[in-house]
């Protein structure tokens, strides 16, 4: 088994892989390639903790007042500070795994003792979630008590739209939301935004459903590695439903719009589906730092201006190529997934990538490097310098603020027959 990215990753999200693949690799090895990616349950965007930004949502969506939502925010302050202490505990008692990890030589501790203390942090963060709704809800008028299901809509739709699928994580209802639309479309859409709400919960219910009826997978014992794939297919099923879910309604309320804000739902609803192909990549950041630097003579500008132009024209035709081939293997029902306690999430491939998609990424790769080759034509030494330094160990394919990583189980031709 190897790190494919050969990126220094968090040792407890390394212990987590270990875990789901205990008992596995034999199996795997026996048959084809497979591929696992995990996004971390460690904390970061991933971890599941109510954000100041919901907090502001939740007030809107109740219509609460001005005295209402300064005590809401004092609340929510509390709930952070108890959050962050949870978080702290946990990076301590991993970090102490480590050093005895380290120590000892036994690096099996992890597997023995990580489940105890993500259990212990997760106990404590969904206990002071339950007390922060609690505490926001004592606050309601009746009126308002009358829109408090929508809230637990929308959390339901933070905790529960991820997944390993292409628009599976897509929340339609926050696209609009942050398209701050004028009266008028804001008004037409409502009602769209309202039955998808509605539509989504039927869905992320059954979700949760599932997943807490899905065997458990325990650290240091053998994995039923065929109760593993029904799960992941289930989950595949499950996401696929969600997916088309949010293509028809995203259809719908495009339709609703006016010509002019049209385009720009569509890029932003496919962004937020293909979140790794279309982020702004290093090559484009570090233009417009270049860009930015003051000791730049004309004739650098312009050639600088040409290039970002010349970036910008034909990165869009590679992206839609990525982001399709990224779709069609995902209908390919090779991939599948599972969630994790505490936010993380784990994405699995069984055999070798799809030739399409590889070449697809490699495509957008090669016209990265290139862009960034002439970049680096046009600046003194001196003037390469000042561009932002990459983050250690960054990569231009993970880079959307969740601890990642992937392993690679390979295929041996000497592996004894499946069972």
């Amino acid at each position: 088994m190897k790190n494919s990215h050969g990126v220094r990753i968090g040792v407890g999200l390394t212990a987590m892989v270990l875990m789901v693949l205990a008992g596995a690799p034999e199996r795997a090895a026996a048959q084809q390639t497979m591929s696992v990616r995990a996004t971390s349950p460690l904390g970061g965007r991933g971890g599941g903790q109510v954000t100041r930004r919901s907090m502001e949502r939740y007030a809107d969506i109740l219509g609460l007042d001005q005295t209402q939502r300064e005590t809401a925010m004092a609340i929510f302050e509390g709930y952070s500070a108890t959050c962050d202490q949870a978080r702290k505990a946990q990076r301590d008692a991993m970090e102490e795994l480590r050093r005895s990890a380290e120590d000892t030589g036994d690096h099996g501790v992890f597997m023995e003792k990580m489940p105890a203390i993500q259990k212990k942090s997760r106990e404590a963060t969904q206990g002071a979630e339950k007390s922060l709704f609690a505490d926001l809800r004592s606050l309601l008028t009746s009126e308002q008590e009358a829109r408090w299901a929508r809230v637990e809509r929308m959390r339901r739709r933070e905790t529960g739209l991820r997944g390993g699928l292409s628009g599976e994580s897509l929340d339609l209802a926050d696209v609009v939301h942050t398209m701050k639309l004028p009266a008028e479309p804001a008004q037409l859409v409502a009602p769209m935004i309202e039955d998808y709400e509605s539509a989504m919960d039927v869905h992320l219910r059954a979700k949760e459903a599932a997943q807490s009826e899905a065997p458990a997978f325990e650290p240091g014992k053998p994995m039923d590695v065929e109760a593993m794939q029904k799960q992941m297919e289930a989950s595949r099923q499950m996401g696929e439903k969600i997916v088309q879910l949010n293509a028809t309604a995203a259809e719908k309320i495009k339709a609703a719009l006016p010509e002019d804000l049209q385009q720009k739902f569509a890029d932003e609803v496919r962004r937020r589906s293909f979140p790794t192909v279309y982020r702004e990549s290093r090559v484009a950041k570090d233009l417009d730092a270049a860009l930015g630097l003051g000791d730049l003579d004309e004739s650098q500008r312009e050639r600088l201006k040409e290039i970002k132009a010349a970036y910008a024209r034909e990165i869009g035709p590679l992206n839609d190529r990525w982001a399709d081939a990224i779709r069609e293997a995902e209908r390919s029902g090779q991939e599948g997934g599972m969630a994790l306690g505490g936010g993380g999430f784990i994405s699995m491939r069984m055999g070798e990538e799809p030739e399409a998609l590889r070449e697809a990424r490699k495509a957008r790769r090669e016209m990265d490097e290139k862009a960034r080759e002439r970049l680096k034509s046009v600046l003194r030494p001196e003037q390469q310098e000042k561009l932002p330094k990459a983050s250690p160990g960054g990569d231009e394919e993970m880079g959307d603020g969740e601890p990642k990583m992937m392993f690679v189980v390979e295929e041996r031709s000497d592996a004894p027959p499946p069972k």
